[in-house]
């Protein structure tokens, strides 16, 4: 909690003005100096109050690291593990209730990661642009293809009422030529319909006529519905990369099921990340272990810089490489390779605690 803080602390400074301005838009010009204080307070909490789960799933593999080498340092200092030592518990012993808690941890982030954030996405991709809002700003669809090879373009779609404004869908053959267009003035998401339902919708459809064979008519007749695999989730994770590391595995499965889905194998990474993640924060744990588990006199500040020294690096690198996609191996099993690296390590350096 201390470092989220901190680093809230941090971020209001460097964008105080926005925040100032979030505040000032919601209470009015004229408000006095409580309100704007406490409306400051609520834009600063809106935005970042969600912002804790994404930092416990970014830091619980350091955190864990942090607790153990605080735990087993005081242990160390009060003479518990040479008291332990003496009667006959082995270090290891020791480090298990240390190693289940981050276990556990690290369980409670698999929940986190798929009961949370997933709800919460939408107000965490927000920009400090959008303070005091909901959710992001509306944007721009511009042509997207479908699973189907269809055409969608919208100069503005909401995420947070899931809407598009004067939306163009355009059907093709396998050619690709615009056999049907679709217009509509609006055009709202139904989860229960799975579809876009129109507003003032009419299909267009360009055929040839019976006195020339060069020449079309454009026969139009009303629709109010489109179907399409461009869900409201599928635009936004299109326009906000970030946004796919937030799925739920429900909601992967189902894009996957999308034959138009956009880049299936990072969504396939995404899916297997989050246990791979599991893996990486807890063979990170034991492979810094040894330099807490003590029992001769050492210089616990050397021992701390070093535990860093080599934490950090290992997590932070295999967390990348689980986000590169590795030629030739299917993305299923290339997010376990880091995995694979670090558990040779972790031997080597469980195998330096002597007891």
């Amino acid at each position: 909690m201390l470092l989220f803080f901190f680093a809230v602390s941090i971020d209001i400074l460097l964008e105080l003005d926005e925040y100032v301005d979030a505040a000032r838009l919601q209470v009015g010009e004229q408000a006095g100096s409580v309100s704007m204080v406490i409306a400051f307070i609520e834009v600063v909490v809106n935005f970042h109050g969600p912002r804790i789960f994404q930092f416990y799933a970014y830091m619980v593999g350091l955190l864990s690291v942090g607790a153990m080498g605080f735990t087993l340092a005081e242990m160390y200092r009060n003479r518990e593990t040479v008291a332990m030592l003496a009667a006959g518990v082995p270090l290891q012993r020791i480090a298990l209730p240390i190693i289940v808690a981050a276990l556990g941890l690290n369980c409670l982030q698999l929940l986190n990661q798929e009961f949370m954030l997933p709800r919460l996405a939408p107000m965490l991709i927000r920009k400090h642009g959008d303070i005091g809002q909901q959710g992001v700003q509306a944007f721009i669809v511009r042509f997207t293809a479908d699973g189907n090879g269809n055409l969608l373009q919208a100069p503005k779609f909401d995420p947070q009422t899931n809407t598009l404004k004067l939306p163009t869908f355009l059907d093709r053959d396998e050619e690709g030529r615009t056999v049907r267009r679709v217009t509509a003035d609006e055009a709202v998401w139904s989860d229960e319909a799975d579809a876009w339902l129109l507003v003032n919708g009419r299909a267009i459809t360009p055929r040839t006529g019976t006195s020339s064979d060069t020449t079309a008519m454009l026969l139009g007749q009303p629709i109010d519905r489109y179907d399409t695999d461009l869900t409201p989730d599928v635009l936004t994770m299109r326009r906000f990369g970030q946004f796919a590391t937030m799925l739920s595995l429900s909601q992967i499965r189902e894009m996957l099921r999308s034959p138009g889905v956009v880049d299936a194998d990072a969504l396939v990474r995404f899916a297997y990340a989050r246990f791979t993640t599991v893996f990486i924060n807890m063979i990170v744990l034991i492979m810094v272990l040894p330099y807490f588990l003590l029992r001769e006199p050492a210089n616990l500040l050397r021992n701390s810089v070093l535990c860093a020294g080599a934490a950090i690096p290992a997590t932070m690198g295999a967390l990348l490489a689980l986000a590169m996609p590795v030629p030739g191996i299917p993305p299923a099993i290339g997010v376990f390779l880091p995995v694979l690296v670090l558990i040779p390590v972790a031997i080597f350096m469980a195998s330096t605690v002597r007891t």
